[in-house]
């Protein structure tokens, strides 16, 4: 019995809007689907500009214990190559409650004699979001990371620290809080929430998605003819190249818009914080992703993150772990080019966590079964924490974003922790902020435009709270470019809920490439396409509206109406 459609089919379901078109036989390189959570811009843009640079930094010794008594002849402080002179210098001490504290050394003088440091100021606020990515990460391996997550905010917040608790696959508006009952019930809440996983898990024979993204992209032919030999000796039949090539595609294509998704939420979680007056932490924990042919979104979102001045540090939640030849990790290992694959892909998804922490400025926290040492390493303010200001001088005011440098000027065999650099204000006027699209001003609107063919109805969820939206589409009135023998159309749809108030609650974007051939684009103009996706949100009263809009024309469809959820 040949197993090969059973994924196949399975995909079609998942890359269509969270569930749509499942009845549809429409081939990936026809119909591209990406799905991320949606905010509006803000009506406002604010620029600001400072002469002055604040430089926090914190130096450890080589038992990673914070070090003490510094002065500020003792720093040094180079922006773009450039040494500055540090006009502004104070410490910020903090003490951690007795459960923080275990397993940590304590702070340790300097190795020479030292000056009493300057007054005490005012804690700096801290805002730190613990960010689950619940769409990478199983159940299992979530539960430790919670319970880490909860003993952390229970015992090592300092006073004045906010935190937000954000799943990536159910991003909705962060919320800073200092209350810890109401933290420990967020965290409580997280569950897996894994969209696209591995569609040929229950067929006879696996394909991971590292294996998945090899025989995909052809970069290892022994690999493709070993699974050619597995699928024959699970279908007792002779397998074709196909039956194993197709699913891989599937299984590669899933993993690809997980990593997207991903990226995007992370993205958005940076923005949303890039004006938070104060330190700024995103403290993500996953089992880790792949971003092999998503290298540009990686690098985009650290220079985001970097000029947001928002540090990412990474945990990895799988703990302590190694790859077993022969056992689930590695498939069956029987030779030595089998285990290094094994190891390569046991290794694949830390690669853009640890990426993201060395790009950002934060750390990333893995091999280690002691996840609670892990939060605490990652999200407890520092014992001592050194402030050092100057006003940049002989440096370029071009608006871009400068490196630092900061170093012990007696050379002491420190490791020294500084925020990357910063972005200098422009030498002219800042340019007027960007007007918003259409589509973003209308996802706040109340009018109805029909320029579209698409319709939309929303429903209560069942089963789960929250609004179920469905897009009505009539592919024989929309308008597609010709394409060699394709016919080519990009859509955008939005759904968002706003309150009582008017104020927005949560939002989702779902854009469609299509590519379609004569044959599909026949079969989809005999009736009508029905796309859904679901906006979560608790019991209460709602607006909901609803967009669409082309990309060749820029013509929009908008609706909207009041929605109770129960």
């Amino acid at each position: 019995m040949n197993h090969s459609n059973g994924p196949y089919r399975a995909a079609l379901a998942a890359l269509a809007c969270l569930g749509a078109a499942a009845a549809q036989s429409i081939p990936p390189d026809e119909m591209r689907v990406r799905t991320a959570p949606y905010v509006p811009p803000p009506p406002v843009t604010l620029r600001t500009a400072a002469n002055v640079v604040e430089v926090p930094v914190v130096v450890r010794d080589g038992r990673r214990r914070v070090v003490a008594g510094l002065t500020r002849d003792d720093f040094e402080i180079y922006d773009a190559g450039k040494k500055q002179t540090i006009t502004g210098f104070s410490v910020e001490n903090f003490t951690p409650p007795a459960d923080a504290g275990k397993g940590a050394e304590p702070a340790v003088p300097p190795a020479g004699p030292a000056e009493a440091a300057g007054p005490k100021p005012g804690a700096r606020r801290r805002f730190v979001m613990l960010c689950f990515d619940d769409l990478n990460t199983d159940m299992l391996t979530l539960k430790p990371a919670k319970e880490a997550a909860q003993r952390f905010v229970k015992t090592s917040l300092a006073p004045g620290d906010l935190v937000s608790v954000v799943p990536i696959a159910q991003s909705l508006d962060a919320t800073f809080t200092a209350d810890v009952p109401a933290l420990v019930q967020q965290i409580a809440r997280v569950a897996a929430h894994q969209r696209f996983t591995d569609d040929s898990a229950h067929e006879c024979f696996r394909i991971s998605p590292y294996e998945a993204y090899l025989i995909a992209n052809y970069l290892d032919r022994d690999l493709l003819y070993a699974k050619i030999a597995e699928c024959s000796l699970c279908e007792r039949l002779p397998c074709l190249l196909k039956q194993v090539v197709i699913p891989a595609r599937i299984v590669w294509e899933h993993a690809l818009l997980n990593s997207t998704n991903t990226l995007r939420v992370v993205g958005g979680l940076v923005d949303a914080m890039a004006k938070l007056p104060g330190q700024r932490t995103i403290l993500l924990a996953s089992a880790g992703f792949l971003t092999r042919d998503l290298e540009m979104d990686l690098e985009d979102l650290m220079t985001k993150a970097r000029h947001a001045e928002v540090v990412i540090d990474t945990l990895d939640a799988k703990r302590l772990y190694t790859v077993i030849p022969g056992g689930d990790a590695s498939v069956r290992v029987q030779s030595r080019e089998e285990t290094n694959i094994a190891e390569t892909e046991a290794e694949a998804p830390n690669e853009p966590m640890e990426v993201l922490a060395s790009g950002t400025g934060g750390t990333f926290y893995h091999n280690n079964n002691d996840l609670a040492r892990g939060f605490r390493d990652l999200g407890m303010a520092p014992e001592i924490m050194y402030l050092l200001s100057f006003a940049p001088s002989d440096v370029v005011a071009d608006g871009r974003f400068h490196r630092l440098k900061v170093r012990l000027a007696a050379g002491e065999r420190y490791s020294v922790q500084a925020r990357l650099g910063y972005t200098a204000p422009p030498a002219q006027a800042a340019a007027p902020a960007p007007h918003p699209s259409r589509l973003d001003t209308e996802a706040m609107a109340s009018d109805t435009i029909t320029d579209l063919p698409v319709r939309f109805t929303w429903a209560p969820g069942v089963g789960a709270r929250g609004i179920v939206m469905v897009a009505h589409l009539d592919f024989s009135r929309l308008h597609f470019e010709t394409r060699q023998d394709r016919r080519a159309q990009k859509l955008t749809i939005i759904g968002v809920l706003r309150d009582s108030h008017g104020n927005f609650v949560t939002g989702k974007r779902c854009e469609w490439e299509l590519n379609l051939t004569e044959a599909t684009f026949a079969q989809l103009a005999k009736r009508t396409y029905t796309a859904q996706m679901t906006l979560p949100a608790p019991r209460g009263s709602y607006s909901v509206r609803a967009l669409a809009q082309d990309d060749l024309d820029g013509k929009l469809t908008a609706a909207g109406g009041a929605i109770e959820v129960k």
